[in-house]
């Protein structure tokens, strides 16, 4: 089970090209983008997100989006995921032209097809303004697909967090969850941010936490999911390597932490390499990465009685 993945970050190599060629751009130009020949690290955050609207500019029709969500289910498949929450940006399209309800169509036609089990979470990047939040809720009170969460995501810094409370309010009013990406290039504060002023339901990345004793401890006294995302941390430069990240400490401190892989074919990885690279920083024990996989359960934005049965799916 993964919960902290984006859609648009999952686009691989092979399907870039093939929506590249759709719309007339050069294969050998698009396939460079996505096929894990990045510098072992980017220059910064702003290098990246540079790279993943590239890349999602590939998208430009709902067809489009139909593949990208059925080749991603049919991935998650081939890795025996039984269950993920996938981030989609869904205002960056409607920015660039697409019509929200083929948009919505779309990716239910992708994710069925697929035969995966998954739920979307509808993110509004920080940098885009509170305008996006707003008219991203009012695309998902309408959405014709499966969202069970909101999310902000983005720069930490460029707006503050209590500017977007049309998100805590929405995720109350249409019972859906609310995710925070804080604390990933970002300090403690950005995380406190979270916690107080929106409510945040679970944290993205939340690492910059454990530079705040008092913090961890509000972590882990209140159960609050925080998503780690070790492979993606030391690409983007927060961290110089993976023995240098803090998964440990917080696995050790307590806190309720799930292993996730964000954008895999950015940071040339998959959910199983993840928990691999937990387990070896951590010294976990084979039950120990089953409790990783409980807790992904557990703090999943699917109705109480998917969770319970997907609790029960990982083995003991």
């Amino acid at each position: 089970m993964e919960l902290h993945v984006h859609l648009e970050g999952s686009v691989t190599a092979d399907t870039a090209v093939e929506l590249g060629r759709r719309h007339g751009h050069d294969p050998a130009a698009v396939r460079r983008l996505v096929d894990g020949r990045y510098p072992k690290r980017f220059t910064d955050f702003q290098e990246f997100l540079d790279i993943y609207l590239a890349v999602s500019a590939q998208i430009r029709e709902p067809g489009d989006l139909q593949v990208i969500a059925e080749a991603f289910t049919q991935a998650r498949a081939k890795q025996n995921i039984v269950y993920t929450e996938t981030t989609f940006t869904a205002i960056t399209h409607v920015r660039w032209g697409m019509d929200p309800n083929e948009m919505w169509g779309a990716l239910r036609e992708g994710l069925e097809a697929g035969g995966g089990n998954v739920g979307l979470i509808a993110d509004t990047p920080r940098d885009n303004g509170v305008e996006a939040a707003h008219r991203t809720v009012e695309m998902v009170e309408v959405a014709d697909a499966l969202v069970v969460g909101l999310g902000l995501t983005g720069i930490e810094g460029s707006a503050p967090e209590g500017e977007f409370r049309v998100l805590r309010e929405a995720a109350d009013k249409l019972d859906l969850g609310l995710v925070v990406h804080a604390g990933e290039t970002g300090g403690p504060e950005r995380v406190w941010a979270a916690l107080d002023d929106l409510g945040a339901d679970r944290i993205g990345h939340g690492v910059a936490s454990v530079r705040d004793e008092a913090l961890v401890q509000r972590l882990a006294r209140d159960g609050i999911p925080v998503e780690v995302c070790p492979s993606s941390n030391v690409s983007l430069g927060i961290f110089e390597s993976l023995d240098a990240h803090p998964f440990p400490e917080l696995w050790r401190s307590e806190v309720n932490v799930t292993v996730n892989s964000d954008d895999p074919p950015f940071f040339s990885t998959t959910l199983a390499h993840e928990l691999g690279h937990a387990a070896r920083l951590a010294m976990l024990t084979r039950n120990d990465v089953l409790e990783l996989q409980r807790r992904a359960a557990r703090a999943a934005f699917a109705p109480p009685d998917e969770r319970s049965r997907l609790e029960d799916r990982v083995s003991t």
